[in-house]
C-alpha cells in the first residue's frame, strides 16, 4: 500500500478552503489570479460552495409566500415614476436588498441565472453571485445584467443597482486574500475579470462580454 504525497494542487485547494469558507467572488479572482494553472479546479471548487449553501431560517419560510405576498400589486406608477426619475426612496431601496437577499438555493439561482443570461450551466450562476455578493465594487456592470436581474424578482432596473451598492456599502463580513497569506481589502473588480473567472465555455465567454 503506498500513501501519495499531497500535490500542489490540494494545497492551493485547501489554502482557498482556508481563505473562504463560503463562496466570496473576490477571493475566488485573487486566487484565479495567483494560480492560473488551476483555474478550473478552483471555479469546480467555487461551484460546489454554492450548491451546498444553506438557506437561513429566514429565507426557508420566504419560500412558503405566494409571489402575490411577496409582490404586492401596488404603487406600480409611483415605482414607475421613480424608476423614471432616478430617485428610489430608502425604502424601495431596502425593499429590494430583502429579495436580493432572498434568492438562495441551487433552482431558484439558476431561474435568476437563465432569466439573466438565458443559458446555464457554464458558470452562469457562478457569475450572478459574484456581482450580487461581492463586498467590492465591480465596475462596468453592463445594464442588461441589471435589467434581467430586476426583471426576474419584479423590481425596477434602477433601484436594484442602488440596493446593490448599498449592500457593498454595509457589508461586514468580507473576505481578502493578500500575499501575505492573510485576508485583506480589494478594492475593486471588473465585470470582465469576473465573466473571465467564472465563464467556462469560451464561446459563451464570447457572447457575454460582447453583449456588455
Amino acid at each position: 500500500m503506498t500513501n501519495s504525497k499531497p500535490t500542489e494542487l490540494d494545497h492551493v485547494l485547501e489554502e482557498y478552503a482556508l481563505a473562504s469558507e463560503a463562496f466570496d467572488a473576490t477571493v475566488l479572482h485573487c486566487f484565479i489570479e495567483k494560480y492560473p494553472e488551476h483555474a478550473q479546479p478552483l471555479r469546480r471548487y467555487a461551484q460546489v460552495q454554492l450548491t451546498f449553501v444553506q438557506p437561513t431560517r429566514e429565507e426557508v419560510e420566504a419560500e412558503k409566500l405566494t409571489d402575490e405576498e411577496m409582490l404586492p400589486q401596488q404603487s406600480k406608477l409611483l415605482q414607475r415614476m421613480q424608476q423614471l426619475l432616478g430617485t428610489p426612496s430608502s425604502a424601495d431601496v431596502a425593499a429590494v436588498g430583502e429579495k436580493l437577499a432572498a434568492i438562495s438555493g441551487e433552482a431558484q439561482i439558476l431561474d435568476v441565472a437563465r432569466a439573466i443570461f438565458v443559458s446555464t450551466g457554464h458558470g452562469e450562476d457562478l457569475l450572478l453571485i459574484s456581482v450580487t455578493d461581492s463586498s467590492a465594487p465591480v465596475k462596468g456592470v453592463p445594464n442588461w445584467f441589471y435589467d434581467g436581474l430586476g426583471s426576474s424578482i419584479g423590481c425596477p432596473t434602477a433601484v436594484v443597482a442602488q440596493a446593490l451598492s448599498m449592500k457593498r456599502q454595509t457589508h461586514t463580513g468580507a473576505q481578502r486574500f493578500s500575499t501575505q497569506g492573510k485576508l485583506a481589502e480589494l478594492a475593486s473588480i471588473t465585470w470582465e475579470q469576473l465573466v473571465e473567472d467564472c465563464i467556462s465555455d469560451e464561446e459563451v465567454k464570447k457572447q457575454i462580454l460582447k453583449r456588455s
